[in-house]
């Protein structure tokens, strides 16, 4: 019992962190950037990880942005003040003064262009953008698998506290996600050429969304993503080079998820031992 209760008191912890983190407003760099425009508005939730990416590219070019929380544990995006946003309650959007912009790789194209980005982040030379697009147009259907899988196995118990999924969906899920990680580890990368997504010597947008992507295996149980990982030892490289390359913005657009991830591990504890 002492064990149990030690569990209930984290576990009552960090589903007070999840209450504090609703509905805040990170605090802008400034008001105008440095072409002129007024900083970006994203509304989102860093659990989601196509958001953790809009707010990386945003803090990795010093791009003035404030970011409005729709949070996920509490369903804000399904509210109705939400879906005037985009009717699809999905984040991340973006308001770039009165200008509504859904969906997260056409978010990310937008940024670099309006913005002026190095060109590296999406080239204009027309081949070297093709690439970028590719990866784009690919990802939600593909590596966007990952977040499908780690949702179905892992969030929807222990973050939203709803019953587990059939197994059947979580295997399907999961038999998505290990094809497209293992098309990333044979044919996307290649470290002969260069350190990032197709052999580019730069990162580009399409590096973010993907380590973004990756990052949500952290809500497995350590061995599972370990595993994942290790097996995949050019994707490992990879996620590591993109982390230090985007240091410190990767950890600062990444900071919410030791707190969300603690709580769904003791949210799996205390289960395992009430199951005990």
């Amino acid at each position: 019992m002492g064990l149990l209760r030690q569990v209930k008191d984290k576990l009552n912890a960090g589903e007070e962190v999840l209450s504090n983190k609703a509905r805040f407003t990170q605090s802008k760099v400034s008001s105008v950037d440095s072409v002129g425009m007024m900083a970006l508005t994203v509304y989102g939730d860093t659990l989601s990880q196509p958001t953790r990416a809009v707010v990386l590219l945003c803090l990795a070019n010093k791009i003035p942005y404030e970011l409005k929380v729709a949070d996920f544990t509490k369903k804000e995006h399904k509210l109705p003040e939400f879906k005037e946003l985009n009717p699809r309650s999905e984040v991340p959007v973006i308001d770039d003064g009165g200008f509504i912009l859904a969906e997260s790789t056409t978010i990310l194209r937008y940024i670099a262009s309006s913005r002026h980005l190095s060109d590296h982040w999406y080239p204009t030379e027309v081949k070297s953008r093709a690439r970028v697009d590719y990866l784009l147009d690919w990802y939600h259907s593909n590596i966007h698998q990952t977040a499908e899988y780690v949702f179905q196995k892992e969030l929807v118990t222990n973050l939203w506290k709803e019953p587990i999924p059939p197994e059947e969906i979580i295997k399907a899920a999961e038999q998505r996600m290990i094809a497209s990680m293992d098309l990333v580890e044979g044919c996307f990368l290649k470290p002969e050429k260069g350190p990032f997504l197709l052999g580019a010597s730069e990162p580009s947008i399409a590096d973010i969304i993907f380590a973004c992507e990756y990052t949500q295996t952290r809500f497995l149980v350590h061995p599972e993503q370990e595993k994942l990982m290790h097996e995949r030892p050019k994707t490992m490289k990879w996620l590591d080079t993109v982390e230090k390359r985007l240091a410190p913005y990767f950890g600062e657009a990444h900071k919410t998820l030791p707190d969300l991830i603690m709580a769904a591990e003791f949210h799996r504890a205390s289960l395992r031992i009430t199951e005990s």
